[in-house]
């Protein structure tokens, strides 16, 4: 059963401390031999920028400009070049290619920015090479690269966190990022996807940060599957593997929606409203999940999907024979690569909540393999801004 850290720890320095000693004792890890302030003398020529990331969501727009294509790259990249001398970038992402973000990543390096990168060795691009040629191998230096075979933290699966992790940058500091893309043209091109970003929240930091150090072990863990409860927000680490329908942690959130009885101001005429935007969704976890979900519609509740290229007939055919809103991407050649589900209505006995899932993991047998970060966000702010995103993607995807 998964294992949760001490609940709505508060937004400051000591609570962060508390946590990261917490997350230390659950997973048996910690920071070794990197001072996030060490001091560094910055070169004349590398100037840091004054970008500084806030707390939502941004997403990429596959069908716009090439600048609304590259929404996340640039969020991530001026991020980077916010990253002062003695601060600390860590990434772990499952596929990267973008050469942009590269140079960026080398140029922090130079500056004196201790550069920490974990990938999933299924496809090595010439910039994960040029990367670790310039970074190292060795996780226990200040700058590294790491190729993980198979899920770093379970003996199956992937890699395929999507998780970046800043010190500082700008004014902001203790920085979290998690969400769908991956760092590739065909990411920003040709998917949809989404990145959350959590800034100046020290206990999300340090519990994401302590994931990262796991990550870059490569070595599989007794108990690799826990969720954290921080500030709010509900994050979910995996590989879960052999975890069943019962103890799966999206069929128990989808088991708190109620579909009657939702507050005004959300829902649909007192219906609660559920969307999911999911690449993958397949297998026997993509059955119960599916049914799940048509078991909602047949409640009450308006269920509307988009659905990408890894959603199997068997689950379309469950979802369409409840009634519930399909719809796959009608541009040529792009589809959703997000694996969203949001929930506006009644949620674990509240009428007005306003709930979004997000993060890396498809809803397949496979994910639960995998190493993947699943956020959840309680907060009327980011539900709008998934709610205008979903209903782009469902007008014009």
């Amino acid at each position: 059963m998964p294992t949760a850290l001490a609940p709505r720890l508060r937004r400051s320095v000591v609570v962060a401390a508390v946590a990261a000693l917490a997350l230390a004792l659950l997973l048996t890890t910690g920071h070794r031999g990197t001072s996030d302030r060490a001091a560094r003398t910055t070169p004349a020529a590398a100037a840091v920028g004054t970008y500084t990331p806030v707390t939502g969501a941004i997403f990429n727009r596959p069908v716009g400009t090439a600048a609304e294509q590259r929404r996340i790259f640039t969020h991530v990249n001026r991020t980077i070049d916010s990253a002062p001398a003695g601060s600390t970038i860590r990434i772990a992402v499952f596929s990267f290619s973008e050469k942009v973000t590269a140079d960026k990543l080398l140029a922090a390096k130079r500056r004196g920015v201790n550069v920490q990168l974990v990938f999933d060795d299924h496809t090595i691009s010439s910039q994960m090479k040029r990367l670790r040629a310039s970074l190292g191998k060795n996780p226990a230096a200040r700058s590294f690269v790491v190729y993980c075979h198979l899920s770093c933290r379970g003996s199956g699966g992937n890699m395929h966190d999507k998780i970046f992790t800043f010190s500082k940058a700008g004014s902001a500091e203790n920085i979290t990022m998690i969400g769908s893309n991956n760092m590739t043209a065909y990411n920003a091109t040709r998917q949809w996807s989404d990145i959350y970003t959590i800034a100046n929240d020290p206990a999300m930091y340090f519990t994401v940060s302590g994931v990262f150090d796991q990550l870059k072990t490569d070595r599989a863990r007794s108990r690799s599957y826990y969720q954290a409860d921080i500030n709010g927000y509900e994050a979910q680490f995996y590989p879960y593997a052999g975890a069943t329908q019962y103890v799966d942690p999206l069929y128990l959130a989808l088991s708190k929606v109620a579909c009657t009885g939702a507050a005004p101001g959300t829902g649909v005429n007192g219906q609660t409203l559920v969307r999911l935007s999911q690449h993958a969704w397949n297998g026997n976890r993509g059955i119960y999940l599916a049914r799940k979900v048509a078991e909602l519609q047949s409640q009450g509740c308006v269920v509307q999907v988009v659905y990408g290229v890894g959603v199997g007939t068997t689950v379309r055919s469950i979802l369409g024979k409840a009634g519930v809103q399909l719809r796959a991407n009608t541009k040529r050649g792009i589809r959703t690569h997000q694996k969203i589900l949001t929930v506006s209505g009644v949620y674990d006995g509240r009428p007005d909540a306003q709930v979004v899932f997000t993060g890396s993991s498809n809803w397949s047998d496979g994910a639960l393999k995998r190493d993947e970060t699943v956020l959840r966000i309680t907060d009327p702010a980011a539900y709008a801004q998934y709610a205008a995103n979903f209903e782009d993607i469902w007008n014009n995807g």
